[in-house]
């Protein structure tokens, strides 16, 4: 419905600043929120931007569709941020630095969610708390990773610790899944939110105000006692990560049977003692 609306002239199109702005993709099911550009109504997208309005360009060609488009604006003028999800021609991206706030996925190293799942992320509440995308440099031993809010964690390699059946990251074959909620380097998963609890000071001292306002949900307090025991999403063998993450996002009741058993097992108290935590 969106890209119909947008049919209807750049005058209706300035509604849309400050929103999620898709070009170039061939997405099934578009999320409410977000908006799916066709090359037929791309100026209307570009003159109805404002500086908060964050367009994702699928291919390279789409992204210089959107570098002449943004020419038209005239002297000055100036987009929001962009992220290219295939890395734009070397030679454009000075000019594209110079019309958009800020350019993000410029060099082939970077790995993106699937467009779908990454369509979903954005502009959900919790996405500042899900990885939408990053690179490994293998010289510096450090990931950069993207949160859906579109800024940046730099996490070192050495931080990555062999996980409790003794699988090691391979930093070659990067990749995200689980809605941004588990970064996967090989057979080896770390959690966002294990990252995060690390890394970001801000997002401890939110799980320790979630604490302290009382959430005993069985899915919270799973979580809770999971960071503090230093565990990540894949340290539950054999119950799968994306069961763990499932639980904890509340898309499972509380498990039963040898489910609950082995998560119980794996933090060290009885079972029926994790929602005291």
């Amino acid at each position: 419905m969106a890209t119909k609306a947008m049919k209807k002239g750049s005058a209706e199109a300035a509604g849309y600043s400050g929103r999620y702005v898709f070009v170039g993709s061939t997405m099934r099911k578009v999320p409410a929120g977000i908006i799916a550009c066709r090359a037929g109504d791309l100026a209307s997208c570009v003159h109805g931007a404002s500086r908060k309005t964050v367009f994702i360009s699928a291919r390279r060609s789409s992204t210089d569709d959107l570098l002449k488009a943004g020419l038209k604006l005239g002297r000055g003028g100036r987009m929001g941020r962009l992220l290219t999800l295939e890395p734009p021609r070397p030679e454009s991206v000075p000019s594209l630095s110079g019309l958009f706030e800020r350019v993000i996925g410029t060099i082939a190293g970077y790995r993106w969610l699937p467009v779908e799942e990454l369509a979903a992320v954005l502009g959900g509440e919790d996405s500042a708390d899900r990885f939408i995308g990053g690179a490994a440099d293998a010289e510096g031993g450090t990931l950069a990773l993207v949160r859906g809010d579109l800024t940046t964690l730099v996490v070192p390699f050495a931080d990555f610790a062999p996980s409790g059946d003794g699988t090691k990251p391979d930093f070659t074959k990067l990749a995200f899944n689980d809605y941004g909620l588990t970064v996967a380097l090989g057979e080896y998963e770390a959690s966002a939110d294990g990252i995060l609890y690390e890394f970001d000071p801000a997002y401890r001292k939110k799980l320790m105000k979630e604490r302290l306002q009382g959430e005993r949900s069985f899915r919270a307090s799973l979580r809770r006692l999971r960071l503090q025991r230093g565990l990540k999403r894949s340290d539950f063998a054999p119950v799968a990560a994306k069961t763990i993450a499932r639980i904890e996002r509340g898309d499972v009741e509380r498990p039963h049977g040898k489910t609950l058993e082995a998560i119980a097992r794996r933090l060290g108290v009885d079972a029926g003692q994790i929602e005291s935590f």
